[in-house]
């Protein structure tokens, strides 16, 4: 397995290796389905895949099943564990994919929750040119200016192979239903300026609606767009949370962004996201 290429550029700092984990973390204060969290530490047990423990922002030791292919514990390694590392750091982790503007060196956020159409939206604007830094899991640092910025993670994207076929895109037989997609001719190398998160949802009325969040909507939109909200609660210092929350709130423009449920739409939206853009 290569470990080198596992972590952002911005972390290459943080020390990985391989080795037996326990299964408890035995003075744990916080815990999760899969997950357990104690001071300065998260331990996360993966079925099928492998043990991931964090250690103060610095530190990842994997365990991984002898039966687990390198790309898989490498690909579980930038969900949850990742998340727990910067959580640990106090940088913020929505649960967001990432795309830059053609030709505009911005970029955007496309939130939401697992199958509100992040993914399949970020490919359909990628096939119109726009290019990729995240998929599912974004970070959102700032620049030396301290303005936020993205920082890209990796060029896979991961589609339902129904959202595949629809995209018009070459279908391979995985039985898991899921297909696992390389953009690394679209893929950004470096930070960008964050303009806009798009906030997507699946409502059961008629039409699609696009609309701007004001006042405390924004400040509490960080909490629920965090990837994994619990994780954060557990390992995000309190005080930093609220102070990066009101940056969030004040910076940028949030946008609820609504499908009706049962018809295809990355087409709509996407025509929805660069004409509010343009």
């Amino acid at each position: 397995m290569n470990l080198t290429a596992i972590l952002p550029d911005f972390l290459t700092e943080i020390k990985i290796k391989t080795a037996k984990l326990t299964s408890e973390l035995v003075d744990a204060t916080s815990r999760g389905v899969l997950w357990q969290a104690a001071l300065g530490r998260f331990l996360l047990d993966i079925p099928e895949v492998g043990r991931y423990l964090v250690e103060d922002g610095r530190r990842v030791v994997i365990d991984a099943l002898p039966q687990a292919a390198d790309e898989e514990v490498i690909r579980c390694f930038r969900m949850a564990p990742l998340s727990a590392l910067l959580y640990q750091r106090n940088i913020p982790v929505f649960h967001a994919a990432a795309a830059a503007m053609p030709n505009r060196e911005e970029c955007i956020l496309l939130a939401g929750d697992s199958g509100a159409g992040k993914s399949t939206l970020l490919v359909e604007l990628l096939q119109r040119g726009w290019r990729l830094l995240a998929d599912d899991l974004t970070i959102v640092g700032t620049d030396e200016n301290g303005n936020l910025a993205v920082h890209p993670t990796s060029p896979e994207v991961v589609l339902w192979s129904n959202a595949v076929e629809k995209l018009g895109l070459t279908k391979t037989n995985n039985t898991s239903g899921r297909q696992v997609l390389s953009w690394s001719d679209r893929f950004v190398s470096k930070p960008l300026p964050l303009c806009a998160v798009y906030w997507l949802a699946v409502k059961t009325q008629d039409g699609f609606q696009l609309s701007e969040l004001e006042g405390v909507k924004r400040f509490q939109a960080m909490g629920l767009l965090a990837y994994n909200s619990h994780i954060a609660d557990a390992l995000f210092d309190p005080k930093e949370y609220f102070r990066q929350a009101a940056v969030f709130a004040q910076s940028i423009p949030l946008y609820r962004l609504c499908r009706p449920r049962g018809c295809w739409s990355a087409d709509k939206l996407a025509d929805m996201v660069e004409g509010n853009i343009i």
